[in-house]
């Protein structure tokens, strides 16, 4: 087994051309083609189904697509630590985080601090919530973002922003005027189309309304992306409850979900780095813009308007 075929996989599966992916990596698409083949060889199944129309993953190829994934970001976390050894003076700030994350909201935050420290740079890690907590304990990572729900013990935390939630009916399901709301308790009895687990989705929601002592009833299956959990509730196999930060942008229907009180219902995320650390000097100045800064550019009261990833409607 082989990076490059691994790279090869990745490619053809965001693409969905063998000849698009071969562009991409600037390969011969026999090249990708043989690679690929001999890579299905030695893992005992096929990870593309092909057609003249269109190319698709099988069960098998999305089952080991993420293991893939998790390979090249592990390539591009040795790469990283190998430039950090040989030049000592360079300023790495590694912000790991879960897929949960408003990365539009983040990219908007980081831009005043990259704008006054040039010389820092930051290199981005998408992780499930264990292997984040892992990545802090072996220093693979300085600062996480993760549901607030989901806090654990030995670390430091600040708050970091709210993100309401919204709820997609299972088709076919008579609800209220769509845009108005609907509180945790009163939802029908849908079962619920859940992730894997890992990207905190789950946990975060069973809390919430372990919370609100409402009652959550998870979909049997597992989808494998938050797109998916749309795609199954506009068939009508479940409902699906998503951050806004998660919804796509041409999504239609959607209902704010609230708490007994009335409130927006919403998950919190924080920034969370080592307990009594000693913090490099680089990554101080960002703890302390995040204590000091970013609170106010996530409410505007700096003038700036905050930004959010997307919009429902």
């Amino acid at each position: 087994m082989k990076l490059r075929q691994l790279q090869f996989v990745k490619s053809v599966a965001e693409t969905g051309s063998f000849s698009k992916a071969a562009e991409q990596c600037c390969a011969t698409q026999p090249t990708l083609s043989n690679a690929i083949a001999q890579l299905e060889e030695e893992l005992g199944g096929k990870l593309f189904d092909r057609t003249t129309r269109k190319v698709g993953l099988t069960a098998f190829g999305a089952h080991i697509l993420g293991r893939i994934e998790e390979v090249l970001r592990a390539e591009q976390d040795v790469l990283q630590a190998a430039k950090a050894y040989h030049d000592p003076d360079h300023k790495l700030l590694r912000i790991g985080f879960s897929p949960l994350v408003d990365m539009g909201l983040l990219n908007h935050i980081l831009q005043p601090f990259c704008h006054k420290y040039q010389d820092i740079e930051f290199f981005f890690k998408e992780c499930l919530l264990d292997d984040l907590s892992q990545r802090l304990r072996d220093d693979v990572i300085d600062i996480a973002i993760i549901p607030a729900s989901m806090l654990e013990t030995g670390y430091e935390h600040r708050s970091f922003y709210k993100d309401p939630l919204f709820y997609l009916a299972k088709d076919g399901t008579k609800l209220p005027q769509p845009g108005s709301s609907l509180k945790l308790a009163d939802l029908p009895s849908d079962p619920v189309i859940m992730t894997g687990g890992g990207c905190g989705l789950n946990g975060a929601l069973e809390r919430l309304f372990q919370n609100e002592g409402a009652t959550l009833t998870p979909y049997r299956g597992q989808a494998m992306s938050y797109p998916v959990i749309e795609e199954w509730a506009d068939l009508g196999i479940g409902a699906g409850i998503l951050p806004q930060a998660k919804l796509s942008q041409s999504r239609g229907i959607t209902y704010p979900l609230a708490l007994k009180d009335g409130s927006e219902a919403s998950f919190e995320f924080s920034w969370v780095w080592p307990h009594n650390a000693k913090l490099r000097p680089h990554i101080a100045l960002f703890t302390d813009y995040i204590e000091t800064i970013v609170p106010s550019l996530i409410t505007g009261s700096d003038g700036i308007v905050p930004m959010r990833a997307s919009q429902s409607s």
